[in-house]
């Protein structure tokens, strides 16, 4: 799994930005490794999983799975 420079932006009603939850993420899983989303509420980890999975798009950047 590999993901460039994601990064996921919510919008409000009128399309203006209103909630960046994912920043410029780079981040590399190799088969066989093991590993965690651990942080605080708010950081991203559900947003970065919807994302792997297909289930939201992003604003900029990119995954591979």
């Amino acid at each position: 799994m590999h993901t460039e420079n994601l990064s996921k932006i919510y919008k409000d009603f009128w399309g203006r930005d209103k909630v960046i939850a994912l920043d410029d993420l780079n981040l590399t899983i190799k088969r066989g490794e093991v590993f965690g989303l651990l942080g605080p509420n708010g950081s991203g980890k559900s947003t970065t999983i919807k994302l792997l999975l297909g289930l939201i798009f992003p604003t900029a950047g990119s995954a591979y799975v």
